[in-house]
């Protein structure tokens, strides 16, 4: 999972797009690297942003904005022929 500079992205839920892009981030736990806490947070708790999530620790509070395009990156590549 990717390394967003304030956090790691340990997992994620979203609604993606026919072209397999993520239109909207629904839930998200990462790991906060200033305090080291683990935080999960549901569609209700993120602030969605245009192309965007804005996200924070549930322990420190530090944020961060992270573009769904990035996100989507993590998504493996479905396998030819499934």
């Amino acid at each position: 999972m990717p390394d967003t500079g304030r956090f790691i992205i340990r997992a994620f839920d979203a609604i993606f797009n026919r072209a397999g892009g993520v239109d909207r981030i629904t839930a998200l736990t990462l790991s906060c690297h200033r305090c080291s806490a683990t935080t999960s947070s549901s569609d209700r708790e993120l602030i969605h942003l245009p192309g965007g999530t804005l996200f924070k620790c549930g322990q420190c509070g530090c944020h961060q904005a992270v573009s769904n395009a990035r996100v989507a990156g993590c998504v493996p590549a479905p396998l030819l022929g499934t």
